[in-house]
Parts: structure tokens; sequence; C-alpha cells
């Protein structure tokens, strides 16, 4: 009652600065990004593809300090978006660019602006309150940012304008079918993909996209688990045995957790054929440098089939109680996500022992990737064009 009550009141206070918001201001070439999980994801692609262009004035706005610097480093134009010039750029950007809400800026100070939310993959998950439950006035009151439709938000296929507009409450009008920025990489040369990680990427990036010349690449990346259990240890995955065939085949296994699991995997450390990625890595500049993929329900999936000549296997250890405590489909798992299944561990390392996979190429998969990309045109492109 009393965390309901203080959401009330903050909220009290800032619809004014939104009212305020309104009267300023706005250069039309003038765009801001951010996002909700750091320098990452559609919106820094976006932010690099507009500052190559450079007919855009063009600032991060960096959710915490190590954020900042992070970006600094990089020579690209950076501010605190809760610091006096982050709320100066937020009263005077006419664009604001983000992967989940508007408040991955600042929603209150957005009066005014062109809001487009770039989102953060596409998928078969039920996404939003709709998907568990009826939002309450209260809900819309406290959290007006997930209640307000964007100006504009990418969207990679009708399919796709379909599920978005039901589960967010989109409008068909405001959609943009176009590919995502960060995704863009995947349809360059080697040896642009190479150039933007030395350019871009931070020293373990560069480091495996090295390593990928010589050894086989393998990468876990499930998915988020509403419970908060250490899921991990349901998986039966032996670190040492795991770390043997590794090296039989001169391969290395990288483990890449999402944003907001919260598990230790530190004991991984102590094995040198496995690899434990920073949550907050950016995944996508190196997904073209790997040859298989293990995931669960992740959108990952989608994105990586993608690609051409790769393998992926799905390893669903815990579906029963995946759908009955975390998530339910908005399309059925089995229809939507074709590919090689493997349930337990030993059934997961014979599938890498031998290589059977399901290709990315495959006809089955195939047919998948044409119903969730309809467009190869960058939304750099297509968002110039709508405007």
């Amino acid at each position: 009652m009393k965390h309901q009550n203080l959401l009330i009141f903050r909220a009290i206070l800032r619809y004014p600065l939104l009212a305020l918001s309104y009267l300023s201001p706005r250069n039309e070439n003038k765009w801001i990004f951010g996002c909700r999980t750091g320098f990452m994801d559609n919106p820094k692609h976006l932010f690099l593809k507009a500052l190559d262009h450079g007919n855009k004035q063009c600032v991060w706005m960096a959710r915490s300090k190590a954020e900042k610097e992070e970006v600094a480093r990089l020579g690209l134009p950076v501010c605190l978006r809760h610091s006096l010039k982050g709320f100066y750029h937020c009263l005077t950007a006419k664009y604001f660019f983000f992967s989940h809400f508007a408040n991955d800026i600042n929603f209150w100070l957005s009066g005014g602006s062109r809001r487009v939310m770039l989102w953060h993959g596409v998928g078969i998950k039920k996404i939003g309150i709709r998907a568990y439950r009826k939002e309450s006035a209260l809900e819309r009151f406290v959290l007006p940012d997930q209640f307000s439709a964007p100006k504009y938000f990418l969207t990679t296929s009708p399919l796709m304008s379909r599920h978005f507009h039901y589960y967010l409450d989109i409008p068909y009008d405001r959609m943009i079918n176009a590919m995502y920025p960060r995704n863009d990489l995947f349809f360059r040369s080697r040896e642009a993909q190479t150039l933007f990680i030395w350019k871009y990427e931070p020293e373990l990036t560069q480091r495996l996209s090295e390593l990928s010349r010589q050894s086989k690449l393998f990468l876990y990346m499930p998915t988020y688990r509403d419970t908060g259990t250490d899921f991990m240890a349901s998986t039966g995955i032996d670190f040492h045995e795991l770390n043997q065939e590794m090296e039989k085949q001169n391969s290395y296994f990288l483990f890449k957790l999402h944003p907001f699991t919260r598990i230790d995997l530190n004991q991984i450390s102590h094995y040198p054929r496995l690899i434990l990625l920073d949550k907050h890595l950016d995944m996508y500049p190196l997904l073209p440098f790997v040859d298989t993929l293990i995931t669960d329900y992740s959108s990952i999936y989608y994105d990586f089939i993608l690609l051409k000549g790769k393998k992926i296997v799905l390893f669903p250890f815990d579906y029963h109680s995946y759908m009955s405590q975390c998530r339910d489909f908005a399309f059925d798992f089995n229809e939507y996500t074709p590919g090689k299944r493997v349930y337990t561990f030993p059934e997961l390392l014979e599938t890498l022992r031998t290589h059977k996979g399901s290709d990315t190429d495959s006809p089955e998969i195939t047919q998948i990737k044409n119903r969730f990309w309809t467009s190869e045109i960058p939304f750099y492109q297509a968002l110039c064009e709508r405007t």
C-alpha cells in the first residue's frame, strides 16, 4: 500500500512537468536515444547509423555514470538523462528513440516530441499487462509511458504488426515495417562486421571474433524466467564434461544470460573453454561470428535465423513449468519455433558432438523467417521516408 501511494504521489508531482514540456520549443534535427538495459539494442545501432549520416544532432541519454563513461570513451555524444544537460536535451529534442518505453529516456519531459518505440525483439510470447489481466485506471495514471502510444513503432512484418497492435495497443497507422537497426550488421561483409567490432565493441567481443577464425563458437542464450529461481541448476549442465567436449573440438561455449536474470555462474571461470559473457554485452555484433546458437523461448531465435549457414538448437528443458509459472505464448511454440529440440544435458552434448543442430537455411526455418521478417529496408531509411 505504501508503494502504491508513493507511485501516486510521484505521478501527481510529475504531470505538471509533462504539461509544461509541451510548451518547450523543439529542434526537428535533434534526436535523443536511450535503452533500459544500457548502451545496446536497437537504440544504440540507430544512434550510430544517424551519427554516420551526420545530418542530425544526436545524443545518447545514459542511465548511469558507468554507461556515460562507456559511451564517452568511444568519442560519442552522451549525457546523463537525469542531469541538467539531460533535462535540456529532453526539452529541446523533437525525436525520442527508445527500446522499451519512453521512460527509458524521460517520459515526463517528452511533451510535444515524437516518440519512436524501437522495441527489443520479435517473438511469440504474450507481452504487456494485457497478456495477463486488464490494466486498471490506477496503472494507467501512474505508468502513462506504458499506455501512451508512440508516434512511430518499428515492426518487422504484418504478423508482428498484428501482434503488437493487440498486446501494446499500437495503431496500425503508426507502425513502420523495416529491419531492426541491430540486425543491419548481419547483411554486411565480414570485413565490415569486424571493423564495427574493433571500433565500437569491448575487448572480449574483439577477442571472440578473432577466436572464431580457428575455433567454433557455441552460444547459449536462455530467456528470462519470471520466477527468479536458479533455472541453470535445472538444465543439468555438467560444466566439466562440457569443457572437455569443447577441448576435443577446439571450440568455445559462451553463456549469455538475460540482463534481468540474477544467477551466479562465476564457477564457469574455472573452465578455459567456457566463457561467461557480461549480461549487458551487446550480442548483435558478435552473432555473425557464432556457429551454433542454443536457446529456448528467447526472441534471439528470430534474430539468429536471419544469418545464413548457421546451426540452431532448442533446449526447452523446463517447457511445462515455464508455461505454467512464467510466460504464455501468443503463437504455438512448436509451429513457430521449428528446429532440433533437446530436453536434457546428455541430449544437448550429443547434439553438439555430432553437429546435428538445425540449419538456419532449412525450408521450415526459412518459412518462419519469411513470416517474421518481410523487409530488409533499414529503419533509418524507412523513417526518413515516412517523416
